[in-house]
């Protein structure tokens, strides 16, 4: 009994409610302590995340895995979103506050893990000899291993005259032209496809990498990729690249490592230079989005013109589409002379391509008349044909392994991803 007036009531406090909720069955191992420096206050924490300030039972909580990952764990807190508290990965106690920012304010004794994000963005290597031509004498190397070299062939673009006609009347005014950005604006939403349009939106309509790096891994990935790109881009609205803060504006959600990894993975690119979308998506994991020849080719191009219409479709859309978008501006749409007209360069280069095949395999081959019958769907049709554009692609990926007249017909007119000797 003598030792027993030794204790203060809050320490007898504090052990009849441990012993109550170990009489309830919960069994705790206690696994490190905090110290907050700045308040004058210590508190406890056990294995299974409870944690109770010494000398003051009644502030008690459970302690959460940081979403952000920047952090190890976070403190229960009034309002975390605007204040709060968090263990670090070095045993730091930080206090974060959305005004002020981050401040060291205490120290954590215990076990603290390895950080699992700490490396996780690896600068990716380029071949300098193979990538996407922008423009001529102009090369831009892509990433090893992300594109088949057998496969290396993109979409061709294409439309027919009908369609440049209401394109040219639309953006044409008696007093000021023909609007050539509106004109060439709307000629690539009648010759690409959704997955090509939302790249090309994605860079005109971002104002900063890492806004661009988000639009396009929602775009490009599947229905988990969107749901993390938007979680960030509601955390990148509030605080931009202050990357510090993100703890914050993450607090509301559940602990998702997949969020952690991307948010590491651009932090971590933002201190050696520009985070990008090919980074980022290398670092998470490529396998989660189709990163093929076409897609190359769209993404290199968007990003080198900046989103301007005529240059993105001058080199997603090839040399030939260059030329026909030029005849626009000079001569008009259709007839002899205008563009998409009888003397498109580019149905040109397709029946080129259709005349060597049927040299080469016969009229009765059957890839010699499914070409055919596809360019033919294609320059005749209603617009935008994806099925159409996919067998030209697929079929000038099987005849370009042969280093013949119709390899070289297909290279004139089929954008590809280039190998430069």
């Amino acid at each position: 009994m003598k030792s027993c007036k030794n204790y203060s009531v809050s320490k007898i406090l504090v052990f009849i409610f441990l012993m109550n909720i170990s009489y309830k069955g919960i069994s705790q191992t206690m696994v490190g302590r905090i110290y907050d420096y700045v308040r004058q206050q210590s508190f406890v924490l056990f294995d299974n995340g409870f944690i109770i300030q010494n000398e003051n039972p009644m502030n008690s909580g459970y302690v959460q895995r940081d979403p952000s990952g920047f952090m190890y764990l976070r403190i229960p807190a009034v309002n975390p979103i605007d204040n709060a508290y968090f263990v670090a990965w070095d045993k730091n106690i930080v206090e974060i506050n959305r005004y002020r920012g981050a401040n060291i304010v205490g120290r954590y004794e215990g076990f603290v893990p390895v950080n699992p994000y700490n490396t996780v963005y690896h600068t990716p290597s380029y071949n300098q000899n193979f990538g996407v031509e922008i423009s001529p004498g102009n090369f831009t190397p892509i990433p090893d291993g992300v594109v088949d070299e057998n496969k290396s062939f993109g979409d061709i673009m294409i439309t027919n005259e009908v369609k440049a006609q209401e394109c040219y009347q639309n953006a044409f005014s008696p007093s000021t032209g023909l609007d050539r950005e509106k004109f060439t604006m709307c000629m690539i939403q009648n010759m690409a496809g959704k997955r090509e349009l939302d790249i090309l939106n994605c860079v005109r309509d971002s104002k900063t990498p890492e806004e661009q790096t988000l639009c396009l891994f929602g775009k490009l990935g599947g229905s988990k990729e969107r749901e993390i790109a938007q979680k960030i881009s509601e955390c990148y609205a509030n605080y931009g690249s202050d990357w510090s803060k993100y703890p914050l504006c993450m607090s509301s959600y559940v602990n998702d490592p997949t969020v952690s990894k991307v948010l590491a993975c651009m932090e971590q690119q933002s201190k050696s230079g520009n985070v990008s979308f090919m980074g980022t998506a290398m670092c998470y994991g490529l396998q989660e989005f189709n990163m093929n020849a076409e897609t190359q080719i769209i993404l290199q191009c968007a990003a080198a013109s900046g989103g301007e219409p005529y240059t993105f479709a001058g080199c997603a859309g090839g040399q030939l589409l260059a030329r026909e978008l030029d005849k626009c501006f000079t001569n008009g749409v259709g007839g002899d002379s205008g563009c998409f007209g009888k003397n498109n360069d580019i149905v040109k280069g397709l029946k080129a391509i259709g005349d060597a095949l049927n040299v080469k395999f016969g009229p009765n081959n059957d890839i010699t008349k499914l070409w055919n019958n596809t360019v033919s769907d294609i320059t005749n049709g209603p617009g935008y044909n994806h099925d159409a554009v996919k067998t030209i692609r697929n079929i000038s990926n099987e005849v370009d392994r042969a280093a013949d007249n119709v390899s070289k017909a297909v290279r004139k007119a089929v954008p590809k991803i280039r190998i430069k000797w």
